[in-house]
C-alpha cells in the first residue's frame, strides 16, 4: 500500500501514523546480526529470530523485492498487528452416529466441520495503545466475530481515573512473554509475570536454570550499567529479565 500511489492516498491517514526507520523504530531480533542473535542464548528466541530472517530472505527472493523492504514490512505487521481467532467453516459435512436408544436403534446426523484459525489483523489507531504486562487497565475485544460486520472495542478491565493512560497487554489473549515482546515488538518490560510461567514449564527451547547461561546476572547488569547501546543493550535487557524470572532459590 505504501508503495502504490493510489492505495497510499486512500490509506494515508493511517499510513502516516505508522513508524518509520527514522522514528519510533524498535528493531526486533531479525534485524540483529547472527552474532547478536547468538548472544540472546535462550534457545526459543534464537530459533525464532533465525527462522524469521530465513523466511524474509526467501520471500524477498520470491517476490523480487529488496530484503530490507520486506524485512521492514514484516516488522510493521509484526509490531502493529493483533492476534485473533475466528471459526472457519470448511464446508465439509460430518456424519455423526448417536448412541443406541432403548430399542437398540442408532440415529444419524450431519453437521458442518468447523475449526479455529488464528489471524493477525491491523487495527488503525488502536495499535497506538501502549503495552503493560502486569498492570494493564484495558482489554481488546472482538465483537460478534462470526459476523461479516464484526468490530473491535477497547473495554476497561478495571476503573480508570481521568487522564490515566489506557494500556493493554499485547499478544494472543493478552499473554506475551519477554520472548514474544522482543521478537514481535522490539522491547522488554521490567516486570512480566508470564516469564516465570514460561521457565516453570521448561522444555528444550528453554534454559532450565540460571546456571545454564554463559554469564551471571551480575555480569549482565554491569555491562548495562557501563552504557552498552544498540542491539546489545536489548540483548542484555532480555538476559537480565529472564534470569530474574527464575525462582529465588535459582538466583542464589
Amino acid at each position: 500500500y505504501a508503495m502504490n500511489p493510489q492505495a497510499r492516498q486512500m490509506w494515508s491517514p493511517y499510513i502516516d501514523t505508522l513508524p518509520t526507520r527514522e522514528a519510533n523504530f524498535d528493531p526486533t531480533p531479525d534485524f540483529y546480526s547472527d552474532e547478536e542473535i547468538a548472544q540472546l542464548e535462550f534457545p526459543m528466541i534464537v530459533k525464532k529470530a533465525l527462522e524469521r530472517k530465513e523466511q524474509i530472505a526467501e520471500l524477498a527472493q520470491k517476490t523480487n523485492l529488496p530484503f530490507d523492504e520486506v524485512q521492514f514490512a514484516t516488522w510493521l505487521v509484526s509490531s502493529r498487528s493483533f492476534s485473533i481467532k475466528i471459526t472457519i467453516d470448511d464446508g465439509d459435512l460430518v456424519r455423526e452416529t448417536s448412541e443406541a436408544d432403548a430399542d437398540g436403534l442408532k440415529g444419524n446426523s450431519e453437521t458442518y466441520k468447523m475449526r479455529e484459525q488464528g489471524l493477525r489483523v491491523l487495527l488503525p489507531y488502536l495499535d497506538m495503545i501502549n503495552h503493560e504486562s502486569d498492570n494493564y487497565n484495558s482489554e481488546l475485544h472482538l465483537i460478534d466475530p462470526e459476523k461479516d460486520d464484526a468490530w473491535f472495542a477497547i473495554r476497561a478491565a478495571r476503573p480508570i481515573k481521568k487522564n490515566k493512560e489506557i494500556t493493554i497487554s499485547y499478544g494472543a489473549a493478552g499473554v506475551e512473554t519477554s520472548v514474544g515482546l522482543l521478537m514481535n515488538y522490539g522491547f522488554i518490560q521490567d516486570e512480566n509475570k508470564f516469564d516465570a510461567l514460561l521457565l516453570k514449564k521448561g522444555g528444550d527451547d528453554c534454559i532450565d536454570n540460571v546456571e545454564g547461561w554463559s554469564t551471571t546476572l551480575e555480569d549482565d547488569e554491569q555491562q548495562l550499567a557501563a552504557g552498552v547501546s544498540g542491539n546489545m543493550a536489548n540483548v542484555l535487557r532480555f538476559r537480565t529479565k529472564m534470569k530474574r524470572s527464575y525462582p529465588p532459590t535459582e538466583l542464589k
